[in-house]
């Protein structure tokens, strides 16, 4: 056997090691594995053997290369979290919050400010009156992968603490606080990438993919009183729909 052959053979033989602890999950979805120098001491061969089996895993779409992170185990769509669309407001807030992972919730800010522009426009406010924001991102195994922005009026709201509002979603507590009955929600979803904020907040790439939510609350009357700013990590969320076909 030449040498050509002998590394041919090394490093198919490492990629299948590699391989099977992605199967296997003993490299979890979504966790970076260890360094080519880590894997060429571990297996006893050069940076060279380990990068040509890397190579093979990116090709076969187990692992993608993400500069400044390292090699990270691809989530594929069952590991990923959906968003239901489908004119539920219960299916939105289950999906959202994700009650089933019981995702971490830590509190970043909560303020009250003069209310911006843009949002003054939304909600139908005087531009610089106060508003209360809150700031939150939402956590899987330590892991950032959403960052909620929310503003509302902010009379009832300064005495809330953060255990309350870890408990449930805050347009409950809202409700319940003020008395006032959300009926609908309007909802724009578009493509955004991470600015430099954004990333550091999510853990990700300065331009990475992400969702941009952004949710108008409607009273029984019909008067927006409440406005969220959802920001999912595009390699942690998928949104699915259904469509129901009518019949004839």
């Amino acid at each position: 056997m030449n040498s050509e052959t002998t590394f041919i053979s090394l490093y198919f033989r490492v990629a299948e090691t590699l391989k099977r602890r992605v199967e296997s999950k003993q490299y979890a979805p979504g966790t970076v594995i260890p360094s080519e120098k880590e894997l060429s001491v571990e297996f006893g061969v050069s940076n060279i053997t380990i990068r040509k089996a890397m190579a093979l895993l990116v090709k076969e779409g187990l692992v993608i290369r993400r500069r400044g992170i390292g090699t990270q185990v691809v989530l594929r769509e069952e590991n990923r979290i959906p968003l239901k669309i489908t004119g539920s407001f219960k299916d939105w807030v289950d999906s959202a919050v994700s009650r089933r992972l019981k995702l971490e919730v830590e509190i970043l800010e909560i303020s009250v400010l003069p209310c911006p522009a843009s949002v003054s426009a939304i909600l139908s406010i005087p531009a610089g009156s106060d508003i209360w924001r809150m700031k939150r991102l939402r956590k899987r195994q330590q892991e950032p992968i959403s960052y909620y922005v929310n503003y509302a009026p902010p009379d009832r709201l300064s005495g809330l603490t953060d255990k309350e509002l870890k408990k449930e979603p805050f347009i409950r507590i809202f409700q319940k606080l003020r008395g006032i009955r959300i009926v609908k929600i309007e909802q724009r979803v578009e493509a955004a990438i991470a600015d430099i904020d954004l990333a550091q907040l999510l853990q990700v790439r300065f331009g990475d993919p992400l969702f941009f939510v952004q949710n108008i609350y409607l009273s029984a009357d019909n008067k927006p009183i409440l406005l969220t700013h959802i920001y999912f990590r595009g390699d942690r969320y998928i949104y699915k729909g259904d469509i129901m076909l009518r019949r004839r």
